[in-house]
């Protein structure tokens, strides 16, 4: 957790997205959403954009992020829990596969050139993806750790301002 704990301080920067992906109802596949919830509650600016990541690019941009971080469960090939602050391309490198039919990586390689700031992946090792499952206890204990290891919490008035963002923006659609 020390590595992980220096990457985060080193190279999240400037105004913060954190962008949760995942489905709740498969047990540790919903980290992305439940993570991104904790860091709400912290004042952090966030979109959980569930199983439909592209549909949430727009909310993403209007936030004018200098950096992004997308929180999914990924299958690492790691203990189960296992937590790594990954760049577009280290995903590739290290041929990870996401629990999800479109590749985030699209989603990410999107954000950057619409937003041109920073992306990077926050992933999770999932240990159970079974349908009506709950967090497994590895992954659920990060729930406890990460929010106040990540960078980017502000004040509970920019956070009502980020919520009303993504809910204007979703009544566009």
């Amino acid at each position: 957790m020390k590595e992980l704990e220096e990457k985060i301080r080193n190279l999240l920067k400037g105004r913060i997205v954190y962008m949760g992906i995942g489905n709740i109802l498969r047990g540790d596949d919903g980290i992305g959403p439940y993570l991104v919830e904790a860091l709400r509650k912290k004042g952090a600016r966030v979109v959980d954009a569930g199983t439909v990541p592209e549909s949430y690019v727009r909310p993403v941009i209007r936030l004018e992020p200098d950096t992004v971080v997308v929180i999914d469960a990924v299958h690492l090939g790691s203990e189960p829990g296992s937590v790594e602050l990954l760049e577009r391309n280290e995903i590739l490198e290290h041929n990870c596969f996401s629990t999800h039919n479109l590749s985030p990586v699209l989603v990410m390689e999107r954000l950057e050139s619409e937003t041109g700031a920073t992306i990077f992946m926050l992933a999770i090792q999932p240990a159970t993806l079974q349908l009506g499952a709950s967090l497994s206890p590895s992954v659920e204990h990060l729930l406890k750790i990460l929010p106040d290891l990540l960078p980017g919490t502000e004040s509970v008035s920019s956070n009502w301002q980020c919520n009303n963002i993504m809910k204007m923006e979703l009544n566009e659609q």
